[in-house]
């Protein structure tokens, strides 16, 4: 993959001036990102200052922010960075297999801080806590994910499997393997997901084609399937809000 050139701005930009082109440890120890997170809290960070803290240093002429912000321009923001792997990110000057791999280290521990945010919640009462996680898991993917995820008979969430990962634009499911995974987890219901690449949340025929076999299939099974969520890194489908799903 090539990295896109964004004009997207992030929520926090940056201030173009004369520190851009300095290393951070000239600059006045107010304006650090380091020493400004000490002082103000972390979360007064902008975007390509926590950036910078994680790659901790930038190439001659070119500080870390200034870096940080280079590739969060050229990705579209932190959504962006997130599809890249550690080769992509490799394609940027300065951002060798050290600091590619801590940026994605700490994006993934990012998506595993936000899975143990759904568990042990009632996930047909708060559907926006699957949906918010299911985004940050997949919604920021080149390729189609199909994920399946098992509950409990108090709709608490017991695991989840990546069972596909399909091509730029489609993916097969297979209604058999969907079920014999959730008869190993004890399963007593079921929930699927998947992304659209394209940002485009409307459900395909494809897709309703799919919902309706392992609706039917689930049915068979004992384990009924109560929603599948079509998801973009910023927005959703959900086959049970919109009552075509009714278990």
């Amino acid at each position: 993959m090539e990295v896109s050139v964004s004009t997207k701005s992030e929520s926090h930009s940056d201030e173009k001036d004369v520190t851009s082109f300095m290393s951070v440890k000239n600059w006045d120890k107010s304006i650090r990102p380091r020493e400004k997170a000490v002082n103000n809290g972390i979360e007064s960070l902008s975007d390509s200052e926590l950036l910078a803290l994680i790659i901790k240093s930038g190439t001659k002429g070119c500080s870390s922010v200034e870096l940080a912000n280079k590739i969060l321009n050229q990705t579209g923001g932190i959504n962006g960075l997130m599809k890249l792997s550690i080769q992509q990110l490799m394609q940027f000057k300065g951002i060798g297999l050290a600091k590619a791999a801590q940026i994605t280290a700490s994006l993934e521990l990012v998506r595993r801080m936000n899975y143990l945010e759904v568990l042990n919640r009632d996930i047909v009462k708060e559907p926006e806590i699957l949906i918010e996680w299911l985004k940050k898991h997949i919604g920021s993917k080149n390729q189609e994910y199909f994920v399946v995820v098992f509950l409990n008979n108090k709709n608490q969430i017991t695991g989840y499997t990546d069972i596909y990962k399909g091509s730029s634009n489609s993916v097969a499911i297979n209604a058999a393997e969907v079920f014999s995974e959730a008869i190993k987890k004890d399963a007593q219901k079921v929930i699927i997901a998947h992304n659209h690449p394209s940002q485009f949340i409307e459900p395909s025929i494809a897709d309703d084609k799919t919902t309706y076999q392992l609706q039917q299939a689930g049915i068979l099974m004992n384990v009924p399937l109560i929603d599948h969520i079509i998801v973009s890194f910023d927005s959703y489908y959900s086959y049970a809000e919109k009552g075509k799903i009714r278990y």
